[in-house]
């Protein structure tokens, strides 16, 4: 006798969804950091320091919440074994460049404190190339899944480049106007730098609203899978993580403050940063479990 009604495990949960967050916020920090010494934009040079410490703190969590989901932990270090790496497989890649990006960016950081601006700006250079590179990797994981209709989308790696750039400058935001609370006036990032980090990430948000749409779309008017999806997992199971959560209170209302007065004060400027790390943060959520929930809930 065969029983339908057995609920399976979902292979791919929060600790998932909260790695995809952690990379991707490290990426966005770094960006900011590297304005400065790689990019010439000096005003951002002040920061850059703090930023890209913040960014190796967020990706060196990454590894021990990998290893931590795997069904056998002791077993990591296959994917760095030669016999073992194959180049045909994204979490190969992967792992190499999870690997390669703290280092390039501990060295990058070692540069900009002794102000080598020469080597600083190799390193830069290079990291940033891992930094995208680890996201689109992340990005590519989900998207080769034809069976998962909200993953499978050539859009995924820029989705999740564009929630890396605002989650990182959301979270750097906050992490920099803590840090001013411990320190003298003479030392604290000035007000104009939190406008200009918001802008940025203001402009981010609008460009994730139009990607969010163009998706939104395609699924509105595709083929009876990806309506299906659509109904009941983004507007159905996940509507509060989608609609809710990233839509309306992690990109909607984070405009409003930013293109408004309040997004000239730092005050307002860490409340859309609050709000835009939970959006991204519910993102990371829903695409990573609810692109399994069909599979899991329904076969």
């Amino acid at each position: 006798m065969l029983d339908y009604q057995v609920f399976h495990t979902i292979p791919w949960g929060m600790r998932i969804a909260i790695y995809f967050w952690l990379v991707g916020a490290s990426a966005g920090s770094f960006v900011i950091s590297s304005l400065g010494w790689v990019f010439g934009v000096k005003k951002y040079k002040p920061i850059a320091l703090p930023a890209s410490i913040t960014a190796i703190i967020l990706l060196l969590i990454v590894p021990i919440i990998l290893i931590a989901d795997l069904g056998k932990p002791e077993r990591f270090w296959y994917l760095l074994r030669p016999d073992f790496w194959h180049a045909s497989s994204p979490m190969a890649w992967g792992t190499l460049l999870i690997s390669a990006y703290p280092g390039a960016m501990l060295i990058y950081s070692w540069f900009v404190y002794k102000e080598n601006e020469f080597q600083a700006k190799v390193w830069g250079v290079l990291s940033i190339i891992l930094a995208v590179a680890t996201h689109w990797y992340t990005g590519i994981v989900m998207e080769l899944n034809p069976s998962r209709e909200i993953n499978h989308t050539s859009l995924a790696p820029i989705l999740f480049l564009t929630g890396a750039f605002v989650s990182g400058i959301g979270f750097l935001i906050i992490v920099l106007f803590i840090r001013n609370l411990f320190l003298p006036a003479d030392k604290q990032v000035v007000a104009e730098m939190f406008t200009g980090m918001g802008r940025l990430m203001a402009w981010g948000l609008v460009f994730d609203l139009f990607l969010i749409f163009s998706e939104f779309l395609q699924m509105s008017y595709g083929t009876g899978d990806e309506i299906v999806a659509l109904k009941h997992i983004l507007l159905g199971v996940f509507g509060v993580q989608f609609l809710w959560l990233e839509v309306i209170f992690g990109i909607i209302a984070p405009l409003i403050i930013l293109f408004s007065g309040f997004g000239r004060s730092p005050a307002g400027i860490v409340a859309a940063s609050v709000l835009v790390d939970i959006g991204v943060m519910a993102m990371r959520q829903w695409w990573t479990i609810g692109g399994q929930y069909l599979q899991t809930y329904f076969q």
